[in-house]
């Protein structure tokens, strides 16, 4: 499938899965410490950490924080969700009809 090809559309609501959710907070905790460490170097000038020890420390526990946060989060981030009706995203999205997902819809509150 050729990305963007047809069927292009400008905003689209999404609500994530418990796994994408870990998987996307913990590569966001794996980002930031990525990034702290200039900062960590800059804060720490008298003091002599080895740089392979900060480039795997800051990372690692970049990574296991986002996945704490994602754990302790999700049952806030699933109520949120439901309240909201998914996060409304803008950019350009192309559905994957190849994709194998789960077509789970949340029920709608019917009056009996």
């Amino acid at each position: 499938m050729t990305f963007m090809k047809n069927e292009i559309y400008g905003q689209c609501r999404v609500r994530l899965t418990y796994g994408s959710l870990v998987k996307f907070t913990v590569l966001l905790g794996f980002c930031a410490g990525l990034f702290a460490i200039p900062l960590l170097l800059l804060t720490s000038l008298g003091k002599t950490y080895g740089l392979l020890n900060l480039l795997i420390g800051a990372t690692i526990i970049g990574a296991v924080t986002g996945l704490l946060l994602s754990v302790l989060g999700s049952p806030i981030y699933s109520w949120w969700m439901v309240k909201s009706n998914g996060q409304l995203l803008t950019g350009s999205f192309q559905v994957d009809r190849d994709a194998t997902f789960s077509t789970h819809k949340p029920a709608d509150n019917q009056d009996a």
